[in-house]
């Protein structure tokens, strides 16, 4: 009896020793991970921020455990474009060189690979939108006044006039940062809008005026004219200025540069 269960037990020996060697073996292996991607950045990405007309330098910050790629416009430089783990990647922005807003995207693509055991790929997207070049051109410092002259008389056949002779005067301060070649190239007219509120126009009545280039040169300027509007007394005192704007003109359109309501009556 004892020599058959002797026997039994040497045969069952091999399974046993095999089954601890697969066990023993598994233990030379790491678990595959998933990618994991998280991506931020200091570039503007909603639709009250945008990036200056004139650029600058942001930061991209990559958190991975994957391998990674980007890719980006070519007014977009990045300090690199590839790399393993996570990254901070410096971009800059180049300054525009048109009138007009332009988007732009940057993509960073992700993947595991087999070497560490991390499996799947993603890909993020950044997007953002860049200032136009008019926007180099900045009016501050900007008082508007409506006037408004009450004159009074006899006509030669001896009835009586009356009738208001009305105009404004704006006075601002502009920061012109373009080159002349800049601003020539770009802006092909410079427009004074005014919107007046009248007994017949009550929701107001846009008036255009054509300026000069010379009007947005830097510095100091002063736009004045008193005999623009003229009305009789029996509108009474229902005529007034609601509001200016100064536009400029691009072959990509026209742009308001400065627009105020706050005009002194």
């Amino acid at each position: 009896m004892k020599k058959n269960l002797k026997s039994k037990w040497l045969l069952l020996l091999p399974l046993a020793m095999g089954a601890f060697g697969v066990t023993a073996c598994s233990d030379d292996y790491d678990p595959w991970e998933l990618l994991e991607t998280e991506v931020t950045s200091t570039i503007p990405q909603n639709n009250l921020e945008k990036v200056a007309w004139n650029g600058g330098t942001f930061t991209i910050n990559v958190k991975t455990n994957g391998s990674w790629n980007i890719e980006v416009p070519e007014w977009l430089s990045v300090d690199k474009s590839e790399g393993n783990g996570d990254a901070t990647i410096e971009a800059t922005v180049e300054r525009a060189w048109r009138a007009g807003e332009r988007t732009g995207e940057i993509k960073l693509n992700t993947t595991g690979s087999e070497s560490s055991n991390v499996a799947g790929t993603q890909s993020d997207k950044i997007n953002f939108t860049q200032e136009g070049l008019e926007n180099a051109l900045k009016i501050t410092d900007c008082n508007a006044a409506f006037t408004k002259q009450l004159t009074e008389g006899k006509n030669p056949d001896g009835s009586r006039f009356s009738y208001y002779q009305c105009g404004y005067k704006i006075t601002y301060n502009i920061n012109n940062e373009l080159t002349d070649e800049e601003f020539n190239d770009m802006v092909n007219g410079v427009y004074l809008y005014t919107y007046k509120d009248t007994k017949y126009y009550p929701n107001g009545f846009r008036d255009t005026y054509y300026l000069s280039k010379t009007d947005l040169t830097k510095g100091t300027h002063v736009l004045e004219n008193s005999d623009c509007w003229i009305y009789g007394n029996s509108y009474g005192d229902y005529f007034y200025l609601l509001k200016i704007e100064i536009a400029i003109q691009t072959k990509y359109g026209i742009k308001v540069i400065y627009s105020t309501e706050d005009i002194k009556k």
